[in-house]
């Protein structure tokens, strides 16, 4: 083989998964957070790709002999790469329906600012939660997990041969749906706290239907939903790591 084939065959393969990989890190929770600039996740994008590429040359295909085959094996790798990026962005979800129930049991949910992680207004409490959980996805090293992942991935979505839209789309749909239940599992302390507070107070409002039961109330509902958070947090957090690693382990090696 001419070197010059073999250095086009090199380029080719570093460039399949560099696209793969760059993909999947616009969506990863914290490799594709907003407060991660641009240019660092494209620079981190093509370092992890210099690295895995020799490890995944053996799985990848090929360099096709025209221009539509090529375009075709990089719409596909974008796909999976963009699929397994918000797997994860959706199994973050639960923490954000965590926090929204918590704000909502602990009355703040008006108490909103702009989230820096989904660039949107949510509660407080909402980012706090958010911000937790990546935190610890990094401290704990979840995040290597993901990187195993996408590395798996290769074995799952082999390089080259079509991808099945259907699937992905069911496959998006149950992670999805299953953040959601698990959002309520992990917010289970605040529901219950909901349930046993609001229960109180219509019992209350119906013994002493002059007294403004809901006025009254309001101090003791934010100390009760602050004091159950600084006893509940931990358990929440442990509770979501083991569930994401579960969850994003589907793909690793």
């Amino acid at each position: 083989m001419h070197w010059d084939t073999l250095l086009s065959k090199e380029v080719f393969h570093y460039f399949i998964v560099f696209v793969r990989f760059a993909a999947a890190f616009t969506s990863f929770p914290f490799y594709g957070s907003y407060f991660v600039p641009r240019r660092l996740r494209l620079i981190f994008a093509i370092v992890t790709a210099v690295a895995v590429t020799p490890v995944l040359s053996p799985l990848l295909p090929e360099m096709p002999s025209n221009i539509p085959e090529t375009f075709r094996l990089i719409v596909i790798e974008i796909t999976i790469g963009l699929f397994l990026g918000l797997s994860g962005f959706f199994m973050l979800s639960a923490v954000d329906l965590a926090g929204t129930v918590a704000a909502q049991a602990s009355g703040f949910a008006n108490a909103t600012a702009f989230d820096q992680t989904s660039q949107v207004q949510s509660t407080v409490l909402t980012t706090f939660l958010t911000l937790t959980a990546l935190l610890l996805v990094i401290v704990t090293g979840v995040y290597q997990t993901m990187l195993s992942a996408a590395v798996g991935s290769y074995k799952v979505f082999v390089p080259g041969q079509a991808v099945i839209f259907g699937d992905m789309a069911k496959s998006l749909i149950e992670t999805l749906s299953a953040a959601f239940v698990y959002g309520f599992k992990i917010a289970s302390p605040f529901v219950i706290m909901m349930i046993i507070l609001y229960s109180a107070m219509g019992v209350m409002s119906r013994l002493m239907p002059q007294l403004n039961i809901l006025f009254v109330m309001m101090p003791f509902q934010v100390y009760a939903g602050m004091s159950l958070l600084m006893v509940c947090l931990s358990m929440m957090m442990m509770w979501f790591l083991r569930y994401f690693e579960q969850q994003i382990a589907r793909f690793a090696m």
